[in-house]
């Protein structure tokens, strides 16, 4: 478990917030790629993680959908979610070639016909102009831009990609004040997690972008209405999604529950404190310029 009353003295003693540091945009080597992959496995340090975004998809995935994830790496989201919505096409857009290999290797063993890939820069997505989607989604990815430009290209680029009623969802780390506040949460990840993984997870969280920039960012690019959802006393994660757009059917159901019922006792409570520590902000209508 993390030291909650550590990581609120060093965040809240610290005097000012860092400045990001970028990180490569695509990840092409290949031990990093297992590692990551290797991360993301039921039982690993993201389980908590994933169930919390499976959960939360399922009130915002329709039968017919188009949907694309932005930066999707090797897609461990999007192997997931592809069999449990069969009638829904999904593509997953990346630079990595080594990512998207994993990724369109791993779908068609699992005969995921629905499931597609592009290499491209989710800034502009040339193969889909002109087109329009029903859902973006994003995990664990936007850090990764290199930039404050290019995370304002990705959101209005959302904002042309998406259908009328369609949806978005967005997380992602935010940047913490105190390096010792990022040592405890990398030590938390390394219990579980390869060497190669938490050097990358470490690197990702220098490379997070200021909460108040993206969420001042989003507001000013993101088709509206939509919540945005900070994590409570610390700035460390942010969920950026519109309202539901359906009821999650009974075989979605079922999985979910299958995957609450396998993890551990440690990865429910932190999955539960992901559900209830989110200090949530509803942007209903367009602002109007002065």
């Amino acid at each position: 478990m993390l030291p909650l009353p550590r990581i609120l003295w060093h965040e809240y003693t610290s005097r000012a917030r860092p400045m990001r540091v970028p990180e490569p945009e695509a990840m092409t080597d290949a031990a990093q790629v297992a590692a990551y992959v290797k991360a993301y496995e039921w039982g690993g340090p993201t389980s908590a993680l994933q169930l919390h975004h499976m959960r939360e998809l399922a009130v915002m995935i329709r039968p017919g959908d188009v949907v694309v994830d932005l930066a999707c790496g090797p897609g461990p989201l999007l192997l997931e979610l592809a069999p449990m919505y069969p009638q829904t096409r999904f593509i997953g857009a990346d630079l990595s070639p080594t990512m998207l290999d994993y990724l369109r290797r791993n779908a068609a063993e699992r005969g995921l016909a629905n499931l597609s890939v592009l290499q491209e820069d989710i800034r502009f997505l040339p193969s889909l102009q002109g087109q329009r989607v029903d859902l973006v989604i994003s995990t664990s990815a936007l850090h990764h831009l290199p930039d404050e430009a290019s995370l304002r290209q990705v959101f209005e680029r959302v904002g042309t990609l998406l259908a009328p009623g369609g949806g978005f969802y967005f997380f992602d780390f935010a940047l913490l004040k105190s390096a010792r506040t990022r040592s405890l949460f990398v030590a938390e990840v390394a219990r579980l997690a390869p060497a190669i993984t938490v050097h990358d997870y470490e690197v990702s969280l220098q490379a997070a972008y200021p909460m108040d920039f993206v969420l001042q960012t989003a507001a000013a690019a993101l088709p509206r209405p939509y919540t945005a959802s900070p994590s409570a006393l610390v700035d460390f994660l942010y969920f950026l999604q519109s309202p539901a757009r359906t009821s999650p059917a009974a075989p979605v159901r079922e999985r979910l529950d299958a995957v609450w019922r396998g993890l551990s006792p440690a990865m429910k409570l932190e999955h539960l404190m992901l559900r209830v520590m989110r200090r949530r902000q509803r942007l209903d209508a367009t602002p109007v310029a002065d």
